[in-house]
């Protein structure tokens, strides 16, 4: 039986590293800011997304197994890299060169906003049983009550930040390392893609924040007596 060598599985740990951060990780960070996002349609429209997603069947089981442990495990990897990575931008001061740094950096930063935004939210729902209906109403309430606070508007303005440039500017990274994009020009063209996409996710999550902050609405559940 052939197994493999420590290069090989260094290589497998930063191959998959690289495709956690696609999907499901970054797969979920689209999806999380554009639903969130609906709040500045209405707040009906959002409430209703929080009920279709909080009464899925086996929902915890779902966000253990392709929410938490591929993100423990990009994160995991990711602080590894940025132990154990040479950083050598004041040397080689190319615009590249500080983006890698860029990248290590703000996955740090939303690592930590992250156990924040789970600590205010998923935990508090999970620990005094807000499921399914009651769910909405709950988190609602707490994201209106948070937002009052200019240091809270602060810490998801710079983790909202941080995790759309981290996924934009780690689309191109994966794209490089997968052999997407071959050439100069399919590099450049990428790149500029990847920043206008990188922004679009910044503006959605901004304004979720703009309007949570501006028009706080308290909300009942949906279905009658619960």
């Amino acid at each position: 039986m052939n197994w493999l060598t420590r290069d090989q599985i260094h290589y497998l740990v930063l191959k998959t590293h690289s495709l956690t951060g696609l999907v499901p990780v970054g797969a979920f960070l689209v999806l999380h800011l554009f639903v969130n996002s609906l709040r500045t349609v209405g707040v009906w429209q959002y409430q209703l997304s929080i009920d279709l997603i909080n009464n899925l069947p086996f929902l915890i089981w779902i966000e253990i197994g392709f929410i938490y442990i591929p993100l423990l495990f990009h994160s995991a990897v990711g602080f590894y890299i940025l132990k154990t990575g040479t950083r050598n931008v004041n040397v080689y001061r190319y615009p590249r060169n500080g983006l890698y740094t860029l990248q290590r950096l703000s996955g740090a930063v939303v690592f930590v906003f992250i156990l924040y935004h789970l600590g205010t939210t998923v935990v508090p729902k999970l620990f005094n049983g807000k499921e399914h209906f009651e769910a909405a109403p709950y988190l609602i309430g707490i994201m209106n009550t948070e937002f009052e606070s200019w240091l809270v508007r602060l810490i998801y303005i710079v983790g909202i930040a941080s995790a759309s440039f981290h996924f934009a500017n780690g689309l191109w990274g994966f794209c490089m390392s997968w052999g997407v994009i071959v050439g100069k020009n399919a590099q450049r063209n990428a790149s500029i893609l990847f920043m206008l996409f990188g922004l679009v996710l910044m503006f959605m999550g901004f304004a979720t924040v703009a309007e949570f902050s501006l028009n706080p609405i308290e909300v009942s559940p949906t279905v009658p007596g619960v």
